[in-house]
């Protein structure tokens, strides 16, 4: 299924269903979803979200009256959004989260992702000043990928990781930064997404 074969009112109604869950972790009523569209005819609300059943972008949700939701190919979690990079997939950090952002899945789970926003300039033309990167915990990555990088006092970095002779090594993407090498510092996740506010 083709996302663009969507009509403009069924792509709102999924949009609307979407940040509507993520919000609130359970999807809305046809009569609270009919609200958020200015559709007054919950008949009208019920005919789009068929069309969006027939099409797989839907299925029912369990437990809730007249509710539907995002196809499981289409789940939307809450990734914490951290001011400091935790030491690991299951630390405590996680518990100090500036808030969340909702991250769209087409598989796994959201349990070993989190949310940076980028400061400066160092990784521009990648990534810019008030970008916010999703990451996946892990300790190892590969040359070239984008990752972070846990200092022990608990701040981090978002750089290019290279494998030299001398050793790891980060690179910033804006020229007028000089690589440098990762010292101290452990890597903590790879970027795997970017959200972007235009």
């Amino acid at each position: 299924m083709i996302k663009d074969d969507l009509t403009p009112r069924q792509r709102q109604i999924l949009d609307l269903l979407r940040d509507f869950t993520a919000e609130h972790g359970y999807p809305p009523t046809v009569r609270e979803l009919g609200r958020l569209a200015g559709v007054s005819s919950p008949d009208t609300v019920q005919y789009h979200l068929g069309k969006l059943r027939e099409k797989g972008l839907l299925e029912e949700a369990h437990g809730r009256s007249r509710a539907a939701q995002i196809a499981a190919d289409e789940r939307v979690a809450l990734v914490p959004l951290l001011g400091r990079v935790p030491a690991g997939p299951a630390s405590g950090a996680y518990a100090e989260a500036d808030g969340h952002v909702p991250v769209a899945l087409e598989r796994g789970d959201a349990s070993g992702l989190f949310a940076l926003k980028v400061h400066g300039d160092s990784m521009e033309s990648t990534l810019w000043n008030g970008d916010t990167v999703v990451v996946r915990w892990q300790e190892t990555a590969s040359t070239n990928d984008v990752v972070v990088v846990r200092y022990d006092d608990g701040e981090a970095t978002v750089k290019r990781l290279r494998l030299k002779p001398s050793g790891l090594v980060l690179v910033p993407d804006n020229p007028k930064y000089e690589p440098f090498p990762i010292g101290e510092g452990r890597i903590a996740g790879k970027v795997i997404s970017l959200i972007r506010k235009l």
